[in-house]
């Protein structure tokens, strides 16, 4: 539950200037293919629970060339966003397994979030392969790549808080020696 109440809180702190952009009378202004405005349109059918249509724009969205700056990083935002619409089945066939592989994508593309979402699955009793070294390796990991919370924008604290209460309740269910295979795991991922 914690990672759809994060996803939403995520989705809701999408820049409202591209909002603003990608609204139909502006449309004949921007173009409709234009990276933002397809993640913008996606996050906008996600609210309404058109999760189909969501899909539709942030697949969209990861395959459109890249032409201004910070595409890749929503790009990324995209892929680890629908991929969120695989692991639950949402609007999409469910794909546990395709999921877990773009979100390692999207860590490859430095999406943040794409880490929390791995520490879930690998702690998902749904998920077959659940292994909770990894699952706490992938949360360890957000600690190691934001070393300064106070840095970090609205989003990537409730990702990093999240991580913190996912990561203390996984430490107390392992030993020593797998809590240090989990370091170790984690920074294989930097």
């Amino acid at each position: 539950m914690y990672k759809l109440v994060a996803l939403l809180v995520s989705l809701l702190t999408t820049n409202a200037v591209y909002a603003e952009m990608c609204n139909i009378e502006y449309l004949e202004e921007i173009e409709y293919t234009d990276i933002e405005c397809q993640f913008y349109m996606g996050t906008q059918a996600y609210r309404n629970q058109v999760y189909s249509v969501a899909a539709a724009h942030w697949e969209y969205a990861t395959k459109a060339e890249e032409r201004f700056e910070g595409d890749n990083s929503l790009k990324a935002m995209a892929l680890s966003t629908l991929t969120f619409l695989y692991y639950q089945g949402l609007g999409v066939k469910e794909n546990k397994i395709l999921a877990v592989n773009n979100w390692k994508e999207a860590v490859k593309k430095g999406d943040f979030e794409a880490r929390r979402h791995l520490g879930f699955a690998y702690s998902d009793p749904a998920f077959k392969q659940k292994d909770a070294i990894k699952s706490l390796g992938w949360y360890e990991s957000i600690f190691m790549v934001a070393e300064k919370f106070d840095e970090l924008d609205e989003s990537d604290k409730n990702v990093y808080s999240d991580a913190l209460d996912a990561a203390e309740k996984l430490r107390t269910q392992l030993s020593v020696e797998e809590r240090s295979q989990s370091l170790e795991f984690a920074r294989s991922t930097l």
